[in-house]
């Protein structure tokens, strides 16, 4: 599988990223806090993922991989059926491929200390509410997008992959087009 993604815009190291959509009457997304001892966005709110492996044959694969390697789901656990838009981050030039995964609500999954803190759900229902994504006005996050008035602290890309997953849900909703330009 590829490691870099060479655009008009530069070359960018891929990941993939599993949006894990657990099914329940009230449908949640599990999102993980990394662990405060990483050198790499320690104690950040993300979902699990990472680069890809020479053994992955494609981004659903790193993205099943690096899940269970961070939140022991097992892949066979997930049913992928898409992925949202490329993400690239400027900071660490990293192109991020949101891979969408139906996961059963009678799965199993657990924190693996040395990456993950803690793992939590996150409401689906909370990404209608068009008033909840907003972007900073001042300091050093100035206009990256956050989840306002949320239990813990979900910024930046993770923002915004709910984001695009926010649009998407709404123009499937909706029948149409996105809410947001």
């Amino acid at each position: 599988m590829q490691e870099s993604l060479d655009d008009s815009g530069g070359l960018w190291k891929l990941s993939a990223v599993l949006v894990p959509v657990v099914i329940r009457p009230a449908p949640t997304i599990l999102l993980t806090k990394r662990s405060s001892n990483l050198s790499e966005y320690a104690s950040h709110v993300s979902f699990p993922g990472g680069r890809p492996m020479a053994s992955d044959h494609d981004v659903g694969c790193t993205a099943l991989r690096e899940a269970f390697e961070e939140i022991c789901l097992e892949p066979g656990a997930v049913r992928l059926v898409g992925c949202l838009p490329i993400h690239k981050t400027r900071k660490r030039n990293h192109a991020i491929v949101p891979v969408i995964g139906l996961v059963s609500a009678t799965a199993a999954w657990a924190a693996a200390p040395a990456e993950v803190e803690e793992i939590f759900e996150f409401p689906l229902a909370t990404l209608s509410n068009p008033d909840l994504p907003r972007q900073y006005a001042d300091g050093e996050r100035t206009g990256a997008w956050y989840w306002a008035d949320q239990q813990y602290d979900i910024w930046g890309v993770t923002a915004v992959i709910l984001n695009s997953l926010a649009e998407l849900v709404l123009a499937a909703a909706h029948g149409a087009g996105s809410r947001r330009a």
